[in-house]
């Protein structure tokens, strides 16, 4: 891939970081229902049944596809995205064949999703039970409310402006196939007929779960007459005292509190790290040569993803905190302007924990590397400045991803299962990320040396060990004494050692 396209690819994966980001804290705040994620996948599992099967003509009242103007914009979005994904595929495979086929699967998962959400559509008819209306618009929107919360109809058409658009009123819910976003791009619509007006605002839903106040619903579908006669008449049939027991009554909104001055520090750390450490990965891996840019672009997006990453996950794990309870000591002491004197002895102790992590991963790889055939004089170390600044850089990082994220979210998940006591998650955590952090050092490993089972179990070996010191100082003293034993490890195993390789 050229240049332009990694950037592009980077740029797509960070926006999609902070839409996930967006979606979180609007569901820890309660304003969307549910787990956003779960939703999604939910979502997308059933666009693709529906992209497949129930086909068959739907056999039910108040359809919302009949005679709508979506059913030819279905068959237009269909041809286009054919004839684009063949004609794309085929002048983009002699420019680059991996982008082809990765464009080409893309263009056949749109072809899926818009078979799917129009099925979805036919298949999701206004449905009116026991005196309450159950409006779902696909996966799109969905309102559920009491006929008593109707306060009355009204005859209604489009409306628009001096300049010809066509207005778009606020707190409304659209009952109509034809998608918002479309007719918002390309003014197009079917034509509205009626509106509800509600007592009071009501809840309905979107995609993702989020809640949105609502006033009226605007009704499109062709047996809008039907639909309006129908529950005139349900409602003259209402007994009195019958009760009304809301569907989905709206949560208040939950207590989210931040504490923002230790969010910064944490993401500051990380800048610093991410700006540390990009000129070792540039001279020890020639990573910027891999990618084809410049060292000054890799950096910078070398950077944006790693401050991107600890933006998302410092804040899932000051979330989870608040379940489990960890602690940042030395940065909420500076915070709040105090001495340190009381952690002197604590600072001491990790230094002395973190060079004796090194000196045992130093002797554990010495021990093996005979066996395994390893040459440790093969790796290619920088400058002794830019082991400094790549040793701090690593701390930094990746004590936010594998201690102050992962553990703590491990930590969290064990807690959840009957039966294990407090010390059995704290261990089972330490010891789980640990392992995961030396799988994740697999990709460093293998550029260095050819990988075969017993190097692979070494490097989980000698990983581990630091993964264990870190996650049990971050466990039992704080996250900022991880990151100094990691940085103490580091120093020794990357700058002073190779003095001696």
């Amino acid at each position: 891939m050229d240049t332009q396209t990694i950037i592009s690819l980077f740029v797509i994966l960070g926006l999609l970081e902070i839409g996930m980001l967006f979606l979180y804290v609007q569901y820890k705040r309660g304003m969307v229902e549910g787990n956003p994620f779960f939703t999604i996948f939910k979502k997308e599992v059933k666009i693709l049944y529906y992209a497949f099967f129930k086909w068959k003509k739907p056999n039910s009242r108040f359809l919302l596809h009949q005679n709508s103007s979506y059913f030819w914009l279905f068959l237009a979005l269909m041809h286009e995205q054919l004839i684009e994904m063949v004609f794309l595929h085929i002048y983009m495979k002699q420019e680059d064949p991996a982008l082809a086929n990765i464009v080409t699967a893309l263009h056949i998962y749109s072809v899926f999703y818009i078979m799917g959400d129009y099925n979805w559509v036919r298949n999701s008819p206004v449905l009116v039970k026991n005196n309450r209306v159950h409006v779902r618009i696909g996966a799109r929107r969905e309102l559920h409310f009491h006929l008593k919360d109707i306060a009355h109809f009204r005859k209604a058409s489009i409306q628009y402006n001096k300049s010809g658009g066509m207005i778009h009123e606020k707190g409304v819910f659209h009952v109509t196939a034809f998608p918002r976003e479309l007719t918002r791009i390309f003014g197009m619509s079917d034509e509205l007929q009626y509106e509800i007006i509600f007592k009071t605002p009501l809840q309905s839903k979107g995609y993702f779960g989020q809640r949105k106040e609502v006033n009226k619903a605007l009704l499109y579908i062709d047996q809008s007459d039907e639909l309006i006669e129908f529950l005139k008449n349900e409602m003259e049939k209402q007994v009195d005292g019958d009760e009304f027991v809301e569907e989905g009554v709206t949560k208040p909104f939950k207590n989210f509190k931040i504490n923002w001055r230790l969010y910064f520090s944490l993401i500051l750390l990380n800048l610093t790290g991410a700006i540390a450490l990009a000129p070792y990965a540039i001279a020890r891996g020639n990573y910027h040569e891999q990618m084809g840019v410049s060292e000054i672009l890799f950096s910078i997006i070398f950077v944006g993803q790693i401050l991107l990453e600890a933006a998302i996950l410092i804040i899932i794990a000051m979330l989870i905190s608040k379940k489990i309870g960890w602690d940042l000591p030395l940065i909420s002491t500076i915070n709040r302007r105090k001495d340190l004197p009381s952690y002197k002895n604590k600072i001491l102790a990790t230094v002395g924990y973190g060079v004796g992590a090194a000196l045992l991963i130093l002797l554990t790889s010495y021990i093996i590397s005979k066996p395994l055939g390893i040459d440790n004089s093969s790796i290619n170390e920088p400058v002794w400045w830019l082991g400094v600044l790549g040793s701090f850089g690593a701390a930094a990082t990746e004590e936010t991803i594998f201690r102050l994220f992962l553990v703590t979210f491990l930590l969290w998940m064990f807690m959840k299962l009957p039966k294990v006591k407090r010390t059995q998650a704290n261990w089972l955590a330490i010891t789980v990320a640990a392992l995961i952090f030396g799988v994740l050092h697999y990709g460093v490993a293998s550029s260095t040396f050819e990988m075969t089972m017993g190097l692979f179990a070494g490097m989980l070996l000698i990983n581990g060990i630091g993964g264990v010191v870190f996650g049990a100082l971050f466990i039992f003293w704080g996250f900022e004494f991880a990151v100094l034993a990691h940085f103490m490890a580091d120093i020794v195993i990357h700058v002073v050692a190779p003095q001696f390789i």
